[in-house]
């Protein structure tokens, strides 16, 4: 597997005048995301991954379906409606699973961004190269989310078609602005993993362990206002919950940007915390695996 263009183009990150430093990132990152991109757009070349990716989300809407007629014969369960004032509980559910894709791509692809180059036998090379790997791991995580945007379209268009649901057209707008700064902020998220992946060998298990917790957390399959009180700072402290917040009243109600302005504010909050953290650990755990000799798979 050839190294992508990103990490041949960063040539003169040291030592050189700003506007050289400023295009070898943005060569890096151009090369890093465009081949990623590539390879993650193959996989929609194989049979039945469509199929595949539709499969969780889907059946997961259809036990809430199956949850809501229990509840309350097919309407809309009073509870969740004195809570949230949603007027459609699947709709809910629905948007929640369509970020499903999206949270999971932070923490499978930010897991496996190393894990995949060491199999891959080339991320000793990318490790000596002078590119600046922050910009290379963002670029590679960012195109692995811009993808499964495919599959967020696409189990809205099966809930549509299976389920009857509909949303407020005048809430797109809105909606796919909160969409593209969540993909941003869960970039932390990816960052934290490809950290723990430089030492931990293991980036599936950590995916495995991590995903029923967002998804409990970030309320993909409930409101998060029925969390216990002392949860829900918890639940407040992840960017999703906030990217969730803002597609459900853009798409469910139609609210408007300036109505949708503190849940704005939280989403960029908390990513820029989840970056930070994610920068810092990422490059300090990278230093230490080099000082250790664990750079390698094992």
């Amino acid at each position: 597997m050839p190294i992508d263009s990103g990490a041949r183009s960063a040539l003169a990150a040291r030592g050189q005048p700003v506007a050289l430093r400023a295009e070898a990132l943005a060569r890096t990152f151009r090369g890093s995301f465009r081949s990623n991109l590539t390879n993650q757009f193959r996989w929609y070349t194989f049979g039945g991954w469509m199929i595949a990716s539709l499969f969780r989300p889907v059946f997961m809407l259809a036990s809430a379906a199956v949850i809501a007629h229990f509840i309350a014969g097919g309407g809309v369960p009073p509870r969740f409606f004195a809570l949230t004032g949603y007027p459609s509980y699947l709709a809910f559910v629905l948007l929640g699973m369509s970020a499903n894709g999206l949270m999971l791509s932070s923490l499978d692809d930010g897991g496996t961004a190393i894990y995949d180059e060491e199999n891959a036998g080339t991320w000793d090379l990318l490790a000596l190269t002078p590119m600046n790997r922050f910009v290379w791991m963002f670029a590679k995580t960012l195109s692995g989310m811009v993808a499964s945007l495919i599959d967020f379209a696409l189990v809205l268009v099966v809930g549509a078609l299976l389920f009857g649901l509909s949303f407020t057209p005048g809430g797109f707008a809105v909606a796919f602005v909160g969409l593209v700064l969540t993909l941003v902020a869960l970039q932390g998220m990816a960052f934290l993993m490809a950290a723990a992946g430089l030492f931990w060998k293991q980036p599936y298990a950590l995916s495995m362990m991590f995903a029923p917790l967002l998804i409990f957390l970030s309320g993909m399959m409930f409101p998060v206002e029925a969390l216990p009180g002392w949860v829900q700072p918890l639940s407040q402290a992840l960017p999703l919950t906030h990217g969730l917040r803002i597609l459900r009243e853009a798409m469910l109600r139609g609210t408007g940007l300036g109505a949708l302005l503190p849940s704005f504010g939280m989403l960029l909050a908390t990513g820029a915390v989840f970056m930070l953290v994610g920068y810092v650990a990422f490059t300090t755990l990278e230093r230490r695996a080099r000082a250790k000799g664990a750079m390698g798979r094992y």
